[in-house]
Parts: structure tokens; C-alpha cells; sequence
């Protein structure tokens, strides 16, 4: 059950539909009913000031919300001055995500196309980056594409500011991402910086020209070690027809190491407008040495754990009370 529905109205939006339902928040299409505008209001769940976590998040949403004004970003479109209770309105973007076009395994995006998304991804990232943020969870579902084919970047509760402290969300550090997209040192559980988001924008290309993300795996922990330890297939192995300049500026943004990768956005573009003329033999993409220390992958291991006790736990007491009911 929904806490909202069709026609109520919450301060001064009238709710329309419910969008979906995340992980800390209800997202709902509404109208302003003072300007007609269509918004997006993600609505935490009451009990949301009880969980620390979730409750940081919220406010660190809040927060990127207020600061950023860029085309390719979702902005937020109300500070919220007279609320009877915490959300977030944010600007409606008619449209899909960018996960409707990339589904990966096998389905992949024309060359001309693929670089578009890049340039627009890398011009959005570098205004992001200039105002202190750093995403750290860039993947398909959180890039939202509109009719005209303009790319805006959207949830940014995991996201990290200059000056802010850092977040713990549900036990896990808040470095967890989203396993294909995660950069070795998020995986190592560390704060990560604009080069993570760099990585991710890196795993998104390789996805969209090959058709499936670069460390595919079983479960979340193959997939966490193939980012430590795995090296990616070639692009052109798998996609003839991608230039070999744009394979390079792929797999550069994907090194291992931060330091080896593109220190900015703003390289990325550069390279994107002069892939005709690029050498990419400029680049280093010989083998790269494992590295280890899977700390975020060990959380969320621990995780696991704590959910099978609790699992077994329930069958003992269930086990027990059948016992009983037979004895009697």
C-alpha cells in the first residue's frame, strides 16, 4: 500500500501516479497547483528520521538538489521552505532512462550514438565535479534520456561533498554502489573521488558499444572481485566497427588504478572532439596487476551472513512452535 494516491494533495502538489518505489523514498508524479508544472516528489517513508542512514541520505539529496543547475543534471525545483513533512520536488523529465536503451547482454548502441551520450555524460560530469560533488553511483538507471535525446543525471543520495562528513547507510559503507559500475577503490571501501565517477563513465561506454558490462558475473562478489582483479575483453574483440581511438579512450577511463585513468572530465571531452586525429597508441592498456582488499564486498558479505542467521533463526522458532502444536 502506496502512502499516497491518485488526486490527494500534499502541500501544494496534487499527486498524479506513483513512478516507483526506491530505496529510502516513494517517487511520484505530481502537479504544482499554483504554476501547473509536472514535478517528481520522492517521499521518504515515516519512519525514515529512525534510520540515521537513510535519513543522511535524504538530507545529502536535498542538499546536491539545492546546488546544481545544469541541463544535463534533474534539478530540483522547490527549497522547500513551507513543507509539512520531508521530500523532495525535482524537475520532471518526460522520457526514460538510459537502462531502456542499454540492456546489455548483446544489445548494443551505434557507435555515433554512444558517443554522443559520453560527451553529453563527461559535459555533465564536469559541472558536477566543479561544484564539489562527486555522484558515485552513475549507472543507466540513474541517467534519464528526454524526447529530445538530452541526457540528465538523477538520485544523487549516495553522493559526496566537499566538507561533508561521511555517511553510513544500513551498515554498509556508503563507497557500496552498484556492483557493475563500482570503481576498484570503491570496492576497497574507500570514499572515492570525481575518478570513480570517471570509471563508471568508462563502464557505461564499454557497455553500450559491447553490449554487456565489462566484469559480467554470478552474483555481486565475482562481479566486485572482476573490477580488483579481471581485465576487460578488448571493445573491438566483440565490436569491429568501434574506432580504435575510442576503444582507447574507453579503457583509459577504465584503469584500475586512479592515477592511471583520465584525471578529469574535461580530458575526456577533449579526446571525444579529436577522435579522428587521436593516437591510441598515446595510452598505456597493456595488463594490469591484481590488487586486493575487498572491504565493501566483505560488508556486504556480512550482510548476507546477518540476513541467514536471522533466516535460521525464524525457521528454529517456526520448527519449535510445530513441535509444540504436535506435542499438545
Amino acid at each position: 500500500m502506496t502512502r499516497f494516491q491518485s488526486g490527494q494533495v500534499v502541500d501544494r502538489y496534487e499527486i498524479v501516479e506513483l513512478l516507483g518505489i526506491g530505496a529510502y523514498a516513494e517517487t511520484y508524479k505530481a502537479v504544482d497547483t499554483r504554476t501547473g508544472t509536472t514535478v517528481v516528489l520522492k517521499m521518504p517513508p515515516p519512519g525514515l528520521f529512525a534510520d540515521p542512514g537513510l535519513f543522511s541520505r535524504y538530507q545529502r539529496e536535498a542538499e546536491v538538489a539545492s546546488r546544481l543547475d545544469h541541463p544535463g543534471v534533474q534539478r530540483g525545483v522547490d527549497p522547500g521552505e513551507s513543507r509539512t513533512e520531508p521530500y523532495l520536488a525535482l524537475e520532471y523529465i518526460e522520457g526514460e532512462s538510459l537502462r531502456t536503451r542499454v540492456r546489455g547482454r548483446g544489445q548494443q548502441v551505434e557507435v555515433d550514438q554512444a558517443v554522443d551520450w559520453g560527451r553529453q555524460l563527461a559535459e555533465a560530469l564536469t559541472y558536477v565535479h566543479s561544484q564539489g560533488i562527486v555522484h558515485r553511483d552513475l549507472k543507466p538507471e540513474n541517467v534519464l534520456i528526454d524526447t529530445q535525446g538530452r541526457l540528465k543525471i538523477s538520485d544523487f543520495g549516495t553522493a559526496s561533498l566537499d566538507g561533508a562528513r561521511r555517511l553510513t547507510w544500513r551498515h554498509l559503507s556508503e563507497s557500496l554502489g552498484t556492483p557493475d559500475y563500482m570503481s576498484p577503490e570503491q570496492v576497497q571501501g574507500k570514499r572515492g573521488d570525481a575518478r570513480s565517477d570517471i570509471y563508471a563513465w568508462g563502464v557505461m561506454m564499454y557497455e553500450m558499444l559491447t553490449g554487456e558490462p565489462p566484469f559480467p558475473g554470478d552474483n555481486a562478489m565475482a562481479v566486485m572481485a572482476g573490477h580488483l582483479q579481471g581485465r576487460p575483453k578488448l571493445i573491438r574483440k566483440a565490436r569491429p566497427d568501434v574506432p580504435p581511438a575510442l576503444e582507447a579512450v574507453v579503457l583509459h577511463a577504465m584503469r584500475r588504478l586512479p592515477e592511471s585513468r583520465y584525471q578529469s572530465t574535461t580530458d575526456i571531452l577533449d579526446d571525444l572532439d579529436h577522435l579522428d586525429s587521436l593516437d591510441p597508441q598515446r595510452y598505456d592498456l597493456s595488463p594490469e596487476p591484481a590488487i586486493g582488499g575487498m572491504a565493501a564486498a566483505d560488508s556486504a558479505k556480512r550482510l548476507w551472513a546477518y540476513a541467514g542467521l536471522i533466516a535460521l533463526a525464524f525457521i528454529g522458532v517456526v520448527a519449535v512452535i510445530l513441535i509444540v502444536s504436535v506435542l499438545r
